[in-house]
């Protein structure tokens, strides 16, 4: 909250539509007089002000006249019309046709590969390409067995999307995209007992260096979690904030606030996700040093949120190597965050134990790519 000197101040208060939206507040000199994150409070003076709203690299400006003699203000903020894969409701890349068919084809039977846990992926194009959003993608269980491709899901040419659900063994499964014969990404997706890991992707030109394809873009996919037989629900809060905490940490905006983190436990329910990207978010996204006792407080408060079955999750298990325990966790499978990861790395250089010899942790070191928020791996550095 900034304070200004005067003797007409007026007390302004500006909520975001999202919680957890960004505001900065300009004055008429083009000068950021302060800034929070879902509601920002400010003592000004009479005159013409500027609410910036910003989601991930979306945001929109909203004029506010502060009249003299009007002692307080409350301002309700414009809607950011920001991007997602995820066809969430009000948002720039909704397509209502998306909206429904992830909805009725996430509640559908998945086909049975496993049992216990259930994995949702959903990939989608948006702006009408002739490329099918299927096209080089392919699904593998941890030892690289193909389990399940295109063909075994639903390929919507006309309607721009793909969408298989599948029955699974709880475990880590290997989410590959091949952008040029020979030139294969692979993403890692946790699936939990009783819970739907939902997998959203939007097809991107280029979003690699010299690979001249368009194809599902790993490094901006959205994974999300839902009990089982609950599917996608387009219009869910608590489904967006998940996806909101997630722009926010993608873009390295710092929307883990106190406040949102009080927001957050004041839910009754929360969306997995949304607790362990918050988690990573205040342990210092892989760095635990810079980490505030009040981050390290509200992190355990997070995750009693979680069920317990939620302890065996890599990227759970990866916030355990900061504390003093007799026993460590260990890695054969890889985390889902890059984060995560660098937890991982620097205890190694610690106490090589927790990565088996011969895993699949140990093999990728060499092919990850730098600027994701998730742990993205290049094949050819393994043998497939």
């Amino acid at each position: 909250m900034q304070e200004l000197s005067s003797e007409k101040q007026v007390r302004l208060t500006v909520r975001a539509h999202d919680r957890l939206s960004e505001i900065f507040l300009v004055n008429s000199l083009f000068q950021k007089i302060a800034a929070d994150v879902g509601q920002l409070e400010a003592s000004v003076t009479p005159g013409i002000y500027k609410a910036r709203f910003r989601i991930g690299q979306k945001q929109v400006d909203q004029l506010i006249e502060v009249s003299p003699g009007a002692g307080s203000l409350e301002i309700n903020g414009t809607p950011v019309d920001f991007s997602s894969p995820v066809p969430l409701v009000g948002i720039g890349t909704d397509q209502e046709i998306h909206q429904k068919a992830a909805h009725k084809l996430s509640k559908s039977v998945g086909e049975k590969k496993g049992e216990g846990s259930w994995l949702f992926l959903f990939i989608r194009d948006t702006v009408g390409s002739d490329v099918a959003p299927w096209e080089g993608v392919s699904l593998h269980d941890l030892d690289g067995t193909l389990l399940a491709e295109p063909s075994q899901g639903i390929c919507d040419q006309e309607n721009g999307f793909f969408a298989l659900h599948l029955e699974v063994d709880p475990g880590t499964y290997r989410l590959r995209v091949e952008e040029e014969p020979g030139e294969c990404y692979e993403m890692f997706i946790r699936t939990v007992v009783g819970w739907q890991t939902q997998v959203f992707a939007l097809t991107e030109a280029a979003w690699l260096p010299d690979v001249n394809a368009y194809r599902a873009a790993l490094p901006s996919a959205a994974v999300l979690m839902a009990e089982a037989g609950q599917g996608f629900d387009a219009g869910n809060k608590i489904t967006r904030q998940a996806e909101l905490l997630r722009l926010g940490i993608l873009h390295g905006r710092k929307v883990v606030t106190e406040a949102a983190v009080a927001g957050l436990l004041e839910e009754e329910r929360l969306n997995p996700m949304q607790v362990i990207l918050a988690a990573h978010s205040l342990s210092g996204q892989g760095n635990a040093s810079v980490a505030g006792a009040a981050d390290i407080a509200s992190l355990s408060a997070l995750l009693k949120k979680l069920p317990a079955d939620f302890y065996e999750h890599p990227d759970l298990q990866a916030l355990m190597l900061d504390q003093k325990a007799e026993m460590r966790p260990v890695f054969p499978a890889p985390p889902m965050l890059r984060s995560s990861w660098d937890r991982i790395a620097q205890a190694v250089e610690q106490r090589k134990a927790i990565v088996p010899p011969g895993s699949l942790t140990a093999q990728i070191a060499g092919g990850l790519l730098a600027t994701s928020l998730w742990l993205v791996h290049r094949l050819d550095s393994l043998e497939v």
